[in-house]
């Protein structure tokens, strides 16, 4: 009997138990994964520079130590600047002097300066639509046939005419030009009714025409003996003057 210091059991005891019952498949895998892994890390030794030692540094170390800081250490002094000597000859541009502007300019130039620049603005594109004085509607429904050729240019017509025959030849020897494609086209029902002449009012009318209404001083008197006609007249001058509201200017003037 002997003791297993991985397990903490007694080596005995575990054969007996592995000799009544079988161990899984799965232990041994168990046994073997679950232990952790150990990594091979080489050590890395540390290299010193000249200044790092392994042991403390003497004293002849501090002094070379300090000697070496204050050249190398130290912050460097700035560079100086050599300023240019000023042209004594006239004739260089460093000797001129330099112009005196008045103040009312200079003013003047720092506002000019100041003020913004105008904002561009770009005008705004108007869109011209043609106008087309012959525009007929020859489909219901459908909007106008614009027709470019037209109004034609008209004939020369002379300032007057020396006599009246002269005008009647003229106006006899007269001849408009025809399309060519007019010549070969077939008129449509819309375009005969277009062509016939317009009557106003329709015949027959489409709608009863109301009788106009007469006026009230037009209006013939009754048939009766009470009023004459010039009498009938002013009785229809009183209904119109009392058919008016009431006004009265002075009330609304002092009270209202």
């Amino acid at each position: 009997m002997s003791f297993n210091e991985e397990d903490g059991e007694i080596a005995g005891d575990k054969q007996m138990d592995a000799g009544e019952k079988e161990e899984p498949s799965w232990v041994a895998w168990v046994e073997k994964n679950s232990k952790p892994i150990k990594r091979c890390r080489p050590k890395v030794e540390r290299e010193l520079t000249p200044w790092q030692k392994p042991g403390p540094m003497k004293k002849k170390d501090w002094k070379h130590f300090f000697e070496w800081a204050l050249e190398k250490a130290m912050p460097k002094e700035p560079r100086l600047v050599e300023i240019p000597v000023p042209c004594k000859e006239k004739i260089l541009p460093c000797a001129r002097k330099k112009r005196q502007v008045e103040m009312e300019e200079l003013m003047e130039h720092m506002e000019k300066l100041s003020t913004p620049n105008p904002r561009k603005v770009t005008p705004k594109r108007e869109y011209f639509r043609p106008v087309y004085p012959y525009s007929p509607v020859i489909v219901w429904g459908k909007p106008p046939k614009h027709d470019k050729g037209r109004p034609f240019p008209g004939p020369f017509m002379p300032c007057c005419f020396p006599n009246k025959d002269l005008e009647d030849d003229y106006w006899a020897a007269l001849r408009f030009p025809i399309r060519p494609a007019a010549l070969k086209a077939r008129p449509t029902a819309r375009i005969i009714s277009l062509a016939k002449p317009h009557i106003m009012p329709p015949n027959p009318p489409h709608c009863p025409i109301p009788e106009k209404p007469v006026a009230p001083m037009d209006e013939p008197p009754p048939k009766r003996k009470k009023f004459t006609p010039r009498g009938w007249r002013l009785h229809q001058i009183r209904l119109i003057y009392l058919s008016k509201p009431v006004s009265r200017p002075e009330f609304e003037y002092f009270y209202m």
